[in-house]
């Protein structure tokens, strides 16, 4: 820049020596200013271009931010006053969001605008405004029609400033935040589900801060302890726990806070809204909030009232079990199949000679062999409850400790296991020697009335007298392969003896008749058995011997007579004794035909068997021909 210099006019009085030398003192000023100025000239000179540098280094660094950046642009748009808008700035990342390149989105801001998706324009537009009258920065997550055809989420921040022309210069960001909001949407379901499954579980669910103080809990969690769930929220456990459960409870809650380690049951007495007690099972662990700081526990509670009462009466009636057990005067045994007893009382030990139960446990290491006098019979119980599920009032021998034989009543049934296997035998025994010798000395004196009943049948026809007493015999060893009790076993031989006594008022001319009979004289034979009954009916037997007589020739299918009976409605000693009638009827002569022989008998019996003859009862009759020899005699 040139400078203007006015020069004053030496007066003409001074000499030419100091007008030269006030020229060169001034020029000497002027080139120092002038130098001045060039070095500051040069000095601003250098700031600018270090700011121009930095400019652009910031520029670049921008623009590779903004080109690079995953998922996103930046932009800077102008929107005037008529709602036109247009694009300044468009990072290069606008082909990888939209499809278009920088210069087509700055070309046409509609190639932009136009991918918001047609419901959320409205939305946008609303949100741009309010901004705008704020002057603030305005986030908003829309939907955006992807190039590819498909729809996604983007979230936008864009600030305004206006310009003096009116119009509105937006600097924004656009970031797809498709997987985020599909992230956000999981997790909500995620916490749906699970909210549901708190609301719909039958245990209750709760949270409480670190004070024990409730802040939030299910319906389940407050229908145990009784209050609504508005009453819970912000209720310390003091106030329905009283002080002793309400230190054991708060003890529990420390240490897992101290240690971090979840409980997985604590059993904890609680007082109900209504006074009432109950007893949970709870479960807890702590709660971390996002740093790993502890604010409080949540967990889980059972209502185990019920489950807690049922153990209290278990409890009692244990007792009282254990009071019956040890007070009875039956004896009172559990025992392994295999025969060894797990548990016997005193009277279990009395009845067989040991002075404890520990001695008699300790003796006997093989109950079937060394208690009973016919080891076969304690066998055959086990396969009758194995078939009805127990074994009721068995009379039968067993021996003491000294060897000598009593009679005991026993009663037993078998546990099993989930499997279906034996898991021991529990069993009730009763000592009745004095009471079976009394039966004895009775049963002798029946013995001989039966004896003298069968004899009035021998004189009349000496054939029924035979078959009956093979009858007997032959029933009495199907009823033992059975596992029928010996007592059973003896009323079944005693109805076999006189089973055709009615027969006795059947003309002796019919019984001894050496031809088939007619229709006439079958009937006539046909009324024994009512007879018979009749006869009987009134004789006090310790057995049901007139019912056994009645009943031998009725049928499963209810074929037989007199009475039509059918199934479970026959007696099973009936049963048995029917079958045994029937085969030695037809393996012995009769007076009318020669024998059919056994081999026509036991297929009768086989073709019949479940339609008309007691299935078990043809089993076994089978068995003890086939594979034990028995022979009828």
């Amino acid at each position: 820049m040139a400078a203007h210099i006015t020069v004053k006019q030496p007066a003409a009085t001074k000499p030419l020596g100091e007008e030269m030398e006030f020229f060169r003192q001034y020029n000497e000023v002027l080139f120092n200013k002038l130098e001045k100025k060039m070095l500051d000239l040069e000095a601003d000179n250098q700031k600018l271009r270090i700011l121009d540098e930095e400019l652009r280094a910031s520029e670049f660094r921008i623009k590779s931010i903004s080109n690079n950046l995953p998922d996103g642009m930046i932009y800077q748009v102008i929107v005037k006053a008529d709602g036109t808008r247009r694009f300044t700035y468009v990072s290069d990342s606008v082909k990888q969001l939209h499809g278009v390149s920088p210069e087509e989105a700055m070309a046409d801001a509609t190639r932009i605008y136009g991918r918001v998706h047609e419901d959320d324009v409205a939305l946008f537009k609303k949100a741009e405004n309010e901004a705008l009258k704020a002057l603030s920065t305005f986030k908003m997550e829309i939907r955006m029609n992807d190039p590819s055809g498909g729809i996604r989420w983007s979230s936008l921040s864009a600030t305004p400033i206006l310009m003096e022309d009116g119009s509105t210069c937006w600097d924004g960001i656009e970031l797809i935040i498709t997987e985020h909001k599909r992230a956000e949407e999981a997790l909500r379901e995620s916490e749906e589900k699970y909210r549901t499954i708190i609301e719909q579980m039958v245990d209750g669910y709760f949270e409480v801060d670190l004070v024990g103080n409730y802040t939030f809990v299910n319906d389940a969690e407050s229908n145990i302890i009784g209050y609504s769930r508005d009453e819970c929220i912000g209720m310390n456990n003091r106030q329905y726990q009283d002080e002793k459960n309400a230190q054991k409870t708060n003890q529990v809650f420390k240490r897992i806070y101290k240690t971090g380690e979840p409980i997985k049951s604590l059993e904890a007495e609680v007082i109900r809204k209504n006074g009432t007690k109950g007893f949970n099972e709870v479960s807890a662990s702590l709660i971390k909030d996002a740093k790993g700081k502890p604010i409080g526990f949540r967990g889980f509670t059972r209502d185990v009232t019920g489950r807690k009462r049922a153990e209290e009466q278990l409890r009692q009636a244990e007792k009282n079990y254990r009071t019956v057990f040890e007070n009875a005067q039956e004896g009172i045994y559990r025992a392994t199949p295999e025969g060894r007893f797990i548990m016997a009382n005193q009277a279990m030990a009395r009845i067989l000679g040991y002075d404890s139960p520990e001695e008699l446990m300790e003796g006997i290491t093989d109950i079937a062999h060394q208690i009973y006098v016919h080891p076969e019979e304690r066998r055959n119980a086990i396969k009758l409850i194995e078939r009805q599920g127990y074994a009721k009032n068995d009379e039968l021998q067993w021996y003491r400790k000294d060897g000598s034989k009593i009679w005991v009543c026993r009663t037993m049934q078998v546990v099993l296991d989930e499997n279906g296997q034996p898991l021991y035998a529990d069993g009730i025994v009763e000592d009745i020697t004095d009471r079976k010798e009394s039966v004895d000395r009775l049963r002798k004196a029946l013995g001989g009335t039966v004896r003298a009943i069968a004899s009035l049948v021998e004189t009349r026809d000496p054939y029924t007298a035979g078959h009956q007493n093979r009858v007997a015999d032959l029933a009495r060893t199907i009823a033992r392969e059975m596992g029928l009790s010996g007592e059973r076993i003896e009323g079944l031989r005693m109805a076999g003896i006189i089973h055709d006594i009615g027969k006795v008022s059947v003309p002796s001319e019919i019984l001894s008749t050496p031809k088939r009979l007619t229709d006439l004289e079958f009937s006539l034979i046909k009324t024994h058995a009512q007879s018979g009954y009749d006869i009987l009916k009134d004789i006090e037997f310790p057995w049901p011997v007139a019912r056994m007589v009645l009943e031998h020739h009725e049928r499963m299918n209810g074929s037989g007579y007199p009475n039509g009976l059918t199934g479970d409605n026959i007696l099973v000693e009936s049963r048995i004794l029917s079958v045994a009638d029937v085969v030695e009827a037809m393996a012995t002569h009769r007076p009318y035909r020669s024998s059919l022989g056994l081999d026509a008998a036991l297929e009768e019996i086989t073709r019949n068997k479940g339609l008309l003859y007691d299935t078990d009862a043809v089993d076994a009759c089978l068995r003890i021909f086939k594979e034990k020899g028995y022979k009828i005699i």
